[in-house]
């Protein structure tokens, strides 16, 4: 198995929060664009733990690349001699820590963020005077997030159409080629800890001022 279930779980609930948070927001609906921002944050804080503890193929340090391997890996392609990648590529890699960099800091930002109107993020009467800069990086982060994405989805479909690696597939039923595969025991954990990391960040919405 090349994915385990705690990383296809975030993988496709950070998909839900990203896509509702942007869709909320757009819509001015401040209650659920902090649920899914909230939501958002801790997906956030379950990959970077997952990322140190979790099954290999989703640790850091197995498939973050330096310069050169990416470079290699960028001349793999264009000659079509790239050999299918257990886990994330390198370029899938930097792809992985952008959305990831972008989602985070706008969870952040969006703690703080407020406008003394409309609304107070969960933890900005900790903070007021951090109220109108984390709003103003809130709004200009937020306009990234589409760029991202589209470079994701156009990646995802280089690698369907082109090179044929069904690598959404392998999101969804896992794939297979692991030399280890994971335990039982610590998917349990996985899992438990993803519960716990989600159901801690979205109970930050009982600080809201306006709520």
């Amino acid at each position: 198995m090349v994915w385990d279930l705690p990383t296809r779980v975030f993988h496709w609930l950070f998909v839900a929060a990203i896509a509702g948070a942007f869709i909320t927001g757009r819509q001015g609906d401040l209650f659920w664009h902090e649920i899914f921002g909230l939501a958002a944050l801790g997906l956030f804080v379950f990959r970077i733990i997952w990322g140190l503890v979790g099954h290999k193929t989703a640790r850091f340090s197995t498939f973050l690349a330096g310069p050169r391997r990416i470079w290699n890996y960028l001349k793999s392609l264009l000659h079509r001699r790239n050999a299918p990648t257990l886990g994330h590529n390198p370029l899938g890699a930097l792809s992985v820590l952008a959305l990831l960099g972008l989602m985070g800091s706008l969870a952040i930002t969006g703690l703080w963020t407020g406008d003394d109107i409309l609304y107070e993020g969960p933890l900005t009467p900790l903070a007021p005077d951090w109220a109108t800069p984390a709003g103003r990086w809130h709004v200009i982060l937020q306009d990234l997030i589409l760029p991202l994405v589209g470079l994701h989805i156009l990646a995802l479909a280089v690698h369907h159409f082109v090179l044929k690696e069904r690598l959404v597939q392998r999101m969804i039923h896992g794939g297979e080629g692991a030399d280890t595969p994971p335990t039982t025991r610590r998917t349990r954990i996985g899992l438990c800890a993803l519960v716990v990391c989600l159901t801690a960040a979205i109970s930050l919405a009982a600080l809201t001022p306006n709520y």
